[in-house]
């Protein structure tokens, strides 16, 4: 303890007066210089240590810094790569929604246009069954009695199978509906 009061005491005026401290120097006792110069040393490697200590937190800060910059810069890039890429990503698919687009109104009018193919050819599909049902009636027309409807019937026949060059296999096919039709009718009205 007595080290202690000593030491307090020349902090005390370390901190209150200089002046003192040159007192000491030149008018203090044996005792009271080798304590200043014992607290002077300890205090000089107390300094040295906090200046090695506060060097090494410095350089570590600085290194610090230079790996945060480093890491900056490379995330900046990374951030700007990202941008282009999301920049290209919505460019292209702004493109393909264009071709998509473009794609729908074009099925769009396909379709339009294959509706009124459609019923355009439904309108010539019922004309010429209505023309080839009138056909038929030419070719029967006359037919008075079953006889002459199968003279008429074994004519045709001979006229439109599918042998002969002029053979037709729709037309035998009509033929025969209608006959079938036309026998149907005579049995009819034999009976009635």
């Amino acid at each position: 303890m007595a080290v202690a009061q000593p030491r307090c005491f020349i902090r005390g005026l370390l901190m209150e007066n200089r002046k003192d401290i040159e007192e000491i120097i030149l008018n203090g006792s044996q005792d009271d210089l080798s304590q200043l110069r014992l607290w002077l040393f300890k205090e000089s490697v107390r300094l040295e240590n906090m200046e090695s200590s506060l060097s090494e937190r410095y350089k570590k800060l600085e290194e610090d810094e230079i790996a945060f910059k480093k890491k900056m810069d490379l995330e900046e890039r990374k951030l700007e790569a990202a941008s282009k890429k999301l920049n290209t990503d919505k460019a292209l698919f702004e493109q393909r929604l264009a071709i998509l687009n473009n794609g729908f109104e074009q099925l769009n009018s396909d379709k339009k246009k294959l509706e009124s193919e459609f019923v355009r050819l439904e309108r010539e599909k019922l004309y010429q069954h209505e023309n080839e049902y009138e056909a038929l009636d030419l070719l029967f027309r006359g037919v008075n009695n079953p006889l002459a409807l199968k003279k008429r019937y074994k004519d045709l026949i001979k006229m439109f199978h599918p042998d002969n060059i002029s053979g037709d296999q729709e037309m035998v096919q009509l033929i025969n509906e209608e006959y079938s039709t036309l026998c149907r009718q005579y049995d009819m009205s034999m009976y009635s």
